[in-house]
């Protein structure tokens, strides 16, 4: 399995890292925390471990407002997701925002770094070429209005997330989010929420190297029968015969054109 890797001062938040990787859907998932006093140290550990998501602090050694480390590194290492996890006033806010380095998330101590935040970040962030294309694919075949709800379905899958917070989420209700979806071209809101959980399940599996049901269980599959029934339904076989034919890529594949032709399910 692979690590977190973490360039980060706070002995506080380093700890809390190494708890929040211990924690909920990530348990089991990653193996612990790597950790850098420096961005060559982080380069270092990113080529040992490619793709591995990394916790930063993007000010990290600056003398500036600008994060000239982060953006480096970022031009070094383009594959590493990097999550930001530090306090932000509005000057380093600033001089973050005018860099433009893409970050998976960025997290602020003390208001939304709940472990469980932490954990659900990891695996967002685990694989996230895999997230950022699918993403990329689905807002190039939906209308505009519906942009923010695609990112909301690819993100918030990773957590626990049924019909209902996606409608939450949209600021409707169930029925009033069906009829939107059915507007914009989209299939059911319940045929999204299924094929966006199989896809993070079938990404991570491919990326941690352990069992699918492992990974199943970890994001919140009541149990592994239910995760094979979702397979069968769609797809028309079991989970492992359809690991070995596509996985990930077709349930990609299946979710673009869910995107595209809406279904009664």
């Amino acid at each position: 399995m692979p690590p977190v890797l973490v360039l980060q001062r706070n002995s506080g938040l380093r700890a809390r890292v190494r708890a929040g990787v211990r924690s909920g859907a990530a348990h089991g998932l990653v193996d612990g925390a790597r950790f850098a006093s420096g961005w060559r140290e982080l380069g270092r550990l990113a080529r040992e471990f490619p793709g591995s998501p990394a916790f930063v602090d993007p000010h990290h050694g600056a003398e500036g407002p600008s994060p000239s480390g982060m953006l480096s590194f970022q031009r070094e290492h383009p594959a590493s997701p990097l999550i930001g996890y530090a306090a932000m006033d509005e000057r380093r806010r600033a001089g973050l925002g005018a860099v433009r380095v893409p970050l998976v998330a960025l997290l602020a101590p003390g208001s939304d770094d709940g472990l469980l935040r932490i954990a659900s970040t990891v695996l967002l962030a685990a694989d996230y070429d895999s997230v950022r294309r699918l993403t990329e694919r689905l807002r190039a075949v939906v209308p505009r209005e519906a942009h923010p709800l695609v990112e909301r379905l690819i993100r918030g899958t990773v957590d626990p997330c049924r019909v209902q917070q996606l409608a939450q989420h949209a600021g409707s209700c169930r029925r009033t989010l069906r009829r939107r979806c059915s507007a914009w071209g989209l299939a059911s809101p319940r045929k999204l929420v299924g094929l966006a959980k199989l896809f993070h399940v079938e990404r991570l599996a491919r990326w941690s190297g352990r069992p699918r049901g492992a990974v199943a269980l970890a994001l919140a599959y009541s149990d592994y029968a239910n995760y094979k029934r979702a397979v069968r339904r769609e797809f028309g076989r079991p989970p492992s015969a359809f690991g070995r034919s596509g996985g990930v890529d077709e349930v990609a594949a299946r979710l673009l054109n869910a995107a595209t032709a809406p279904t009664s399910t």
